[in-house]
């Protein structure tokens, strides 16, 4: 003989009391987690001491770049200490570092407005795919824009004009990461929220140098007697296209 099932449906109140109430996922402690582990912190550490050491080393050189860059001309003596070798070097070591440096602020902003897309990642190596993700997108774009530009001046048999523009690019990106950087590694190491101070400053630093580097490159254009034409062209192929190629799967 089958007993008839009795159902009786209450409510949560009932249930648990009128002071209960619905739990949520804590997904900030799964970003703390995330973004503080040890992997994550000698990374910080690494850039800061290496950051630090070029700043101490080649403060000489950094402050003809900051300001040449500002449009500050100093005395043939000054620039006579400039080795063009050296500088070179000094551009490729801190565009490597502000490209890292921009890709672990990636990863950490995911985790302060994205937490629901990486919490199911937390617990995992897998969660670095952001930032080797974030770093392979910036290098692709570098290398484009100087492929670019390389290719273009040897089809025009104009070397000295690629030479002058990857010149001009490589100064200007060099000295926007040597002001962002540190806001950088402060916006990384903030524990509980982002700072203001790190959001703003480097915002406001990488604007300055933007604005620079496109005043630099009209001036170029003029100066060569090249179409102003031609300069809107290579701004919106070079810098604008790529740029947005990468900022439109984050900003959907």
């Amino acid at each position: 003989m089958q007993l008839p099932i009795l159902r009786h449906f209450i409510t949560p109140e009932q249930a648990f009391g009128n002071c209960s109430t619905i739990a949520t996922e804590n997904c900030g402690a799964i970003a703390d987690t995330l973004h503080y582990g040890a992997l994550f912190q000698i990374a910080v550490l690494i850039i800061g001491f290496v950051y630090t050491f070029v700043i101490v080393r080649y403060w000489d050189f950094l402050r003809y770049f900051i300001i040449s860059a500002l449009g500050f001309h100093q005395g043939s003596g000054d620039k006579a200490h400039i080795n063009p070798g050296e500088q070179t070097n000094i551009e490729v070591v801190m565009i490597i570092l502000g490209v890292i440096t921009l890709s672990l602020c990636a990863l950490r902003g995911f985790g302060l407005w994205g937490q629901t897309a990486l919490a199911g990642i937390a617990d995992s190596a897998a969660v670095w795919v952001v930032v080797l993700t974030v770093l392979a997108a910036i290098t692709v774009m570098l290398i484009y824009q100087y492929g670019v530009v390389f290719l273009s001046a040897s089809v025009c048999e104009r070397s000295d004009i690629g030479r002058a523009l990857i010149g001009i690019k490589s100064l200007y990106l060099a000295v926007g990461f040597v002001a962002t950087i540190p806001f950088g590694i402060l916006f990384l190491l903030w524990q509980s929220a982002p700072s203001i101070v790190a959001i703003i400053g480097g915002g406001l630093c990488a604007l300055i140098a933007l604005i620079i580097f496109v005043k630099e490159t009209f001036l170029f254009f003029v100066g060569q007697k090249i179409s102003i034409l031609h300069w809107f062209l290579y701004l919106c192929a070079l810098e604008i296209f790529p740029v947005s190629l990468i900022l439109a799967p984050i900003l959907r």
